[in-house]
């Protein structure tokens, strides 16, 4: 649990950033979807300008999950105890979640006048990155207990794609830099590395 616990430091810093705020679900967003392999996030909620108690945060990211009460656990910093499987599953269900989000609050952004013309090449890279690496860590979910190795590749590729978005914001300068999506690449990235961690001993 070590890794993964460190993994829930990151995403307690940025839960403000990716989470749906209440003043967005009074007005009812539109539910939107994914398109991935197996697990599509109804993602509809942009990155909020104002901040839910703590729980309702908790509530908001792990309701898209497959296993919401054991992700609210985890987040909570109950003490849980987890084969690996299990550990990197959660991870990747979670990764799942904020990428998805992180994919809508990219699309509503392109959609306003606030994007520059230089921007908007690198936020329609990192947009359409994160919907692909959720599809790859679906597989990877789905093939996680039968084929570890298949399951393996397909983090490694969600981890290329999440990577391919760092880098198109850093070519795009310091407008392309927004924090909410900069930090939600730092935890993805780190969910994705808690579920190598595990697949690898699973493989083992």
């Amino acid at each position: 649990m070590a890794r993964l616990a460190w993994c829930m430091v990151l995403i307690s810093l940025c839960l403000c950033l990716v989470l749906e705020p209440a003043v967005a679900a009074k007005k009812g967003p539109k539910s939107h979807k994914v398109k991935s392999a197996k697990h599509t996030v109804p993602a509809g909620a942009p990155f909020p300008s104002v901040v839910p108690s703590e729980q309702a945060l908790i509530q908001q990211l792990c309701k898209d999950t497959r296993k919401p009460k054991l992700c609210r656990k985890i987040v909570q910093g109950d003490d849980v105890a987890l084969e690996p499987v299990a550990e990197a599953k959660i991870a990747i269900d979670i990764a799942i979640s904020m990428a998805s989000r992180a994919s809508v609050y990219l699309s509503k952004q392109l959609k306003t006048n606030r994007v520059k013309d230089l921007t908007r090449g690198p936020l329609e890279v990192c947009k359409l990155n994160y919907e692909n690496a959720v599809a790859d860590l679906n597989l990877s979910y789905i093939n996680f207990e039968t084929n570890t190795k298949k399951a393996i590749e397909s983090l490694k590729q969600a981890e290329v794609k999440v990577g391919s978005c760092v880098n198109a914001l850093k070519l795009g300068g310091k407008d392309a830099e927004i924090p909410p999506v900069l930090e939600a690449n730092k935890v993805i990235q780190s969910l994705i590395k808690a579920a190598k961690s595990g697949a690898k001993k699973q493989a083992h």
